[in-house]
């Protein structure tokens, strides 16, 4: 898992890759041109060269009468090479860099700052990471729909099961939708198979579509990920979980911890926690006695008071879904 400054990083060597590979397929097109038009090397000189004509007239202080006449003999030079390319049935158009950014054309720089287009390719890059890692393509809230769960009324819940949980898709729904840096963190709980991940997915696309950044990872691959790293003298994952705009934290309960990892846990939520960092958490736990005696009740009481809880009920959905 990469931190944000390493995407930006892959991002800017990927525009500057493409700024390259425009450049080289435009200078090949021309060296074509040039074999297949005798002519057309000498029409270009001629026309560079009376494009300096201008300024050099006016820095020896001509008269502007005679630095626009300069102007007007240069653009018809250049239209004389344009004519020239037609008329053997090229376009003036192959002959330039088909840059992938008009705004930056592939600088990866516009306005004194860096482009959106480095950012959009940065969090394409992060999609495709949690793409590999993830069900990320295939969920979304149109596919986990509440008459995938039981229309059998609950007499607890006062309504039946599928109409508990089409409210409760439609908050998370409207969660993405209006997803922001001060967004509340949620404990996604319930028994295995009723769409916890697949709901918290379905935000992160949406999330990500807005143009933050989100890292997904299950809290078991997380333990194993640290723990490898115990002797490193930095880590990537660690920065990348800190600083994510939403952290999707997936399948509490599954890791095996040790020292370390547990203490990296806490760090993880305690700092998230004060900086009011949007985190979502999934659990199968639904005993909150059995969530402390799982992390201690310092992390447990850090969890249930940062975050709104949100109960997923009904049976096992997951065939309904994936087929």
């Amino acid at each position: 898992m990469r931190t944000r400054t390493q995407l930006l990083f892959a991002a800017r060597s990927e525009v500057a890759a493409r700024r390259q590979r425009a450049v080289t397929q435009a200078l090949a097109a021309r060296r074509r041109a040039e074999e297949a038009i005798p002519a057309l090397a000498g029409a270009q000189d001629k026309a560079r060269r009376a494009g300096l004509e201008p300024a050099r007239l006016a820095a020896c202080g001509a008269s502007p009468e005679a630095v626009n006449a300069a102007k007007e003999a240069a653009q018809a030079a250049w239209q004389a090479v344009e004519a020239l390319l037609r008329q053997n049935g090229c376009s003036p158009e192959q002959l330039r860099p088909r840059y992938a950014c008009a705004q930056c054309q592939d600088t990866g720089r516009s306005g004194g700052r860096a482009c959106p287009c480095v950012n959009r390719l940065a969090r394409a890059l992060r999609r495709e990471e949690l793409a590999r890692h993830s069900a990320l393509a295939v969920s979304s809230f149109d596919s986990l729909n509440a008459s995938v769960y039981p229309d059998t009324p609950d007499p607890a819940l006062g309504c039946t099961v599928r109409d508990y949980m089409g409210r409760t898709l439609a908050a998370l729904r409207e969660y993405s939708e209006q997803f922001g840096p001060k967004s509340t963190s949620l404990l996604l709980y319930g028994n295995a198979g009723l769409g916890k991940t697949h709901a918290a997915l379905a935000i992160a696309g949406a999330v990500l579509d807005k143009g933050f950044d989100v890292v997904y990872i299950s809290a078991q691959e997380m333990c194993a990920q640290l723990d490898k790293s115990r002797f490193e003298d930095e880590s990537p994952l660690m920065d990348a979980m800190l600083e994510a705009d939403l952290l999707i934290l997936d399948d509490l309960g599954t890791e095996s911890f040790t020292g370390y990892s547990m203490s990296c846990f806490y760090t993880l939520v305690n700092t998230r926690m004060a900086r009011s960092a949007p985190t979502i958490y999934t659990t199968n736990i639904v005993d909150s006695a059995l969530l402390e005696q799982r992390y201690t009740e310092k992390i447990a009481s850090r969890l249930s008071g940062s975050c709104e809880p949100v109960e997923f009920l009904g049976e096992d959905v997951r065939q309904l879904l994936h087929g």
